[in-house]
């Protein structure tokens, strides 16, 4: 075949998928407009009858059977997003009931024993949309899934199926669960305040491992449990480290006046992360009575710990930020370059460098 012939054929080829491409485009462009009208059709037919029944006016087996006019997917994925942002937290008792029993749900829910992790998703998913106490030990086995988007999911589902067994055992896992899991527990867990503070309260008074112990200090800390922080404060004196700095980070949503001691005995603690969590926690709890201890630890060898002291004396009103100002003129040159560096930013950066 000729040089010629080839370029020929080839011409043709690219031609024949140039025409293809245009007419997969044009008929891919009128699916989506079809799709695009089904949509808004079944947003109608959802809307309203959730609507009604939300203003009193209409039942809700209206708007559970437009769920169930939905492919199943479709219907967990709405109904979990409509949950989230248009069904008040009052109602949800209520369409947990009326779903419990539809197909869908049931379908979903079966599927919390599969190997595919995605229908273990959707099954974590529609817990916390229907999930009953009954469910615990499906729960429970979705909390340990490996896969972290399915552990975070069944976290969701908490307040609907939690009881204190389950919260318990939660809780005796929490150092050896995946960051994303535990951060997102944190906030799950403020709506079972009261299941949870009496199962730390119980575990903070035993010899628990370090790594444990510091990860209930921190939950404590995180949920602002009174009674549970009172525990944490026994810990200050603890012999490993790591507690320690979890009992500095904690203490800062417990002002008291003991708060404040045991934040200046840390303060002076052997370990460097210590002292800067204790300078930090005496910024956020906002007293002035804790300028001289932060004057004496932004002298602190430690760089990080002069850092966080001299942000901590900032955050303490006109009295602290006139701390600040009077030690750029400190004989320590460290000192006085660390003042005059925070002096100078704005309350933005301020902000910024605090949270960080």
């Amino acid at each position: 075949m000729s040089a010629l012939a080839v370029l020929a054929v080839v011409a043709v080829l690219q031609g024949a998928f140039l025409v293809l491409l245009v007419v997969f485009v044009a008929v891919r462009r009128q699916v989506d407009r079809i799709r695009e009208s089904t949509f808004a059709d079944r947003h109608l037919e959802i809307y309203e009858p959730m609507n009604a029944w939300l203003a009193g006016t209409g039942p809700i087996d209206a708007f559970v059977s437009a769920l169930r006019a939905l492919p199943g997917t479709s219907a967990l994925g709405v109904t979990g997003h409509l949950a989230h942002t248009a069904i008040p937290p009052a109602s949800r008792n209520e369409l947990a009931v009326a779903l419990r029993n539809e197909l869908w749900v049931q379908s979903a829910l079966a599927g919390g024993h599969s190997r595919r992790w995605g229908r273990r998703l959707e099954a974590a998913r529609c817990l916390a949309l229907a999930g009953t106490p009954a469910d615990g030990e499906m729960l429970e086995r979705l909390l340990k899934d490996k896969r972290p988007a399915v552990a975070v999911a069944a976290v969701s589902a908490l307040p609907r199926v939690a009881d204190a067994r389950l919260v318990g055992s939660l809780l005796d896992r929490l150092a050896t669960l995946p960051n994303v899991v535990r951060l997102f527990l944190q906030s799950t867990l403020r709506d079972l305040r009261t299941i949870v503070e009496p199962a730390l309260i119980e575990r903070l008074a035993t010899d628990a491992p370090a790594t444990t112990l510091a990860r209930w200090t921190e939950m404590a800390g995180a949920l602002e449990l009174a009674a549970a922080l009172d525990r944490v404060l026994l810990l200050a004196d603890h012999p490993d480290p790591e507690v320690r700095e979890a009992v500095a980070h904690a203490l800062r949503r417990a002002p008291r006046k003991r708060t404040m001691d045991v934040l200046h005995l840390l303060l002076r603690d052997p370990v460097t992360e210590v002292r800067a969590a204790a300078a930090h926690s005496l910024g956020e709890l906002g007293s002035t009575a804790a300028i001289p201890g932060l004057l004496v630890a932004v002298h602190d060898p430690a760089w990080n710990v002069r850092f966080r002291s001299t942000l901590a004396l900032t955050q303490l009103g006109e009295a602290g930020r006139a701390a600040v100002r009077s030690l750029r003129t400190d004989d320590d040159r460290y000192v006085a370059d660390m003042a005059t560096l925070i002096a100078g930013l704005g309350d933005g950066s301020l902000f910024d460098m605090v949270e960080s």
